[in-house]
């Protein structure tokens, strides 16, 4: 009996989605145990073999089983892309009569022999006939089969993001009764994510799973290689990975620019689900790193490879940790920052949400040293830093985009202690209380910090003066490295 081959290319995309979901995890082990041996109190020549042990054996371990893994992934897509390709192309029916055999002939003998040929030709096609019918109802059932698994693993999944979504919301719940309540934008995030997380699996279900939406599923983190950039005054030129130069960070308009530039690096082929760059200075106190971390890049409700989304806005205003976030911390393992060096967290709308974020959260301080925050354009009053870290936060008059979370205010009517400096900037020129996008314009923003910073009286003129500050600015263009690395989100 004969046997068609071939696969189910959306099973097979699945097992893709599996080998990535495994990668990335491989690197988030490494990242969490390096993270570990920075700060454990552990001291001593057994801990000092066992680090370098971990960093010199251990740890590349993990990345290469991750980086074999990401080659499986692509390998597996390309077998789905090539099965697809055939079966566009190829046709399914009964076994056509050998030419040898025919089933009737204008030339026929009408012989007692040739009847009895005729007759055993067309028992054997039509035996032929009815194993391809075995054969296809065989695969039909398996191809059923294969979607009726997939079927049950998306409605698990579905399943799984509206508990994890009633969870949340009901934990918020629970800290509003027990006289914590949280802020007005994170509650109204997190109950439009259960929200979502429901509509996502009623149709889910609904269909048995050969439909999942993925409606504001934030998916799985990655991060790839660091992709070196040159350095000028202006950053106005291109070198050969055709990004455009970093510019030297001067001043804090320079900071601000530099994030506006990790915009541009997402209609970068080698950078196409997006970007945060990294820029490295060296002062006579050793290294220290600038992340420019870029807002939305996207408004599509339905999950996608750009982390930078929708998606990602609402679950960094919900007050959980988003991928968007998550593939910050994976970048700068990438470009193998050192425990202890200075960093500086610069971010415009959702990318200063996500510099906030991290800047609050206990675990990413563990890894990294994190000085200094300054966001532009962002919602981030609600944001509770640690006072060790120096904050400054820019807010044009009307920009509507800073003020969603209703300057931190929670459900109870009560307005959290601000963290850091926040300045007022004036509107850009021209621009009217109803202009949303010229007032909230990344390279407006930058305009206007140049302008605040050459007055010393105003808060920007000192921030960028004060110590912890300077020790990210330089005019040296030598003393300056910078990196872009791509960043984006995998589907679960």
């Amino acid at each position: 009996m004969s046997q068609l081959l071939g696969m189910d290319p959306g099973q097979v995309r699945q097992l893709a989605r599996s080998l990535e979901n495994a990668a990335a995890h491989f690197e988030l082990v490494g990242l969490q145990v390096s993270g570990k041996l920075s700060v454990i109190g552990w001291q001593g020549g057994d801990a000092d073999y066992f680090r370098a042990d971990w960093a010199g054996r251990h740890r590349p371990t993990l990345l290469g089983i991750a980086e074999q893994l990401r080659q499986a992934a692509l390998e597996v897509v390309g077998h789905a892309d090539a099965q697809e390709g055939t079966s566009a192309t190829g046709a399914v029916g009964p076994p056509a009569p050998s030419a040898a055999q025919p089933l009737a002939s204008s030339t026929r003998e009408t012989s007692g022999d040739d009847n009895g040929n005729w007759i055993t030709d067309g028992l054997e096609w039509v035996a032929g006939g009815a194993d391809w019918v075995v054969d296809t109802t065989a695969d039909g059932a398996e191809w059923f089969g294969n979607r009726a698994e997939l079927g049950y693993g998306n409605i698990a999944e579905s399943f799984r993001d509206l508990v994890d979504g009633g969870i949340h919301a009901g934990g918020l719940f629970d800290e509003m009764l027990a006289g914590s309540p949280p802020s007005i934008m994170e509650l109204s995030a997190s109950v439009a994510l259960a929200g979502s997380s429901l509509v996502d699996f009623t149709v889910t279900a609904g269909t048995f799973g050969q439909w999942a939406p993925l409606l504001l599923d934030d998916g799985t983190p990655w991060a790839g290689e660091p992709i070196p950039v040159s350095v000028s005054r202006d950053g106005m030129n291109r070198g050969p990975s055709q990004h455009l130069d970093s510019v030297v960070p001067t001043d804090l308009a320079a900071l601000a620019f530099l994030t506006a530039q990790a915009y541009g690096d997402a209609s970068n082929p080698s950078t196409a689900d997006g970007a945060v760059r990294i820029t490295r200075v060296e002062n006579a106190e050793g290294p220290a790193y600038i992340l420019s971390i870029p807002g939305t890049q996207s408004w599509n409700p339905v999950t996608s490879a750009i982390s930078a989304d929708l998606t990602g806005n609402l679950v960094s205003a919900s007050g959980q940790m988003s991928t968007a976030a998550a593939t910050v911390a994976l970048a700068m393992e990438r470009a193998g920052i050192e425990p202890g060096a200075p960093v500086m967290l610069s971010g415009h709308s959702q990318g200063g949400m996500i510099a906030a974020s991290l800047a609050s959260d206990p675990v990413f301080l563990e890894r990294y040293n994190v000085t200094n925050v300054m966001t532009f354009g962002s919602p981030v009053d609600g944001t509770a830093m640690p006072s060790n870290v120096d904050v400054i936060s820019f807010q044009h008059q009307n920009d509507v985009v800073s003020r969603l979370d209703l300057g931190g205010t929670s459900v109870n009517g009560a307005v959290p202690e601000q963290s850091g400096e926040q300045v007022t900037l004036p509107d850009p020129p021209g621009s009217g209380w109803s202009d949303v996008a010229a007032n909230h314009d990344y390279n407006n923003y930058a305009h206007s910090i140049s302008e605040a910073e050459d007055d010393p009286a105003n808060r920007a003129f000192q921030y960028a003066q004060s110590p912890s500050t300077q020790r990210f600015l330089t005019g040296d263009t030598s003393a300056v490295e910078s990196f872009v690395i791509p960043v984006g989100r995998r589907q679960q």
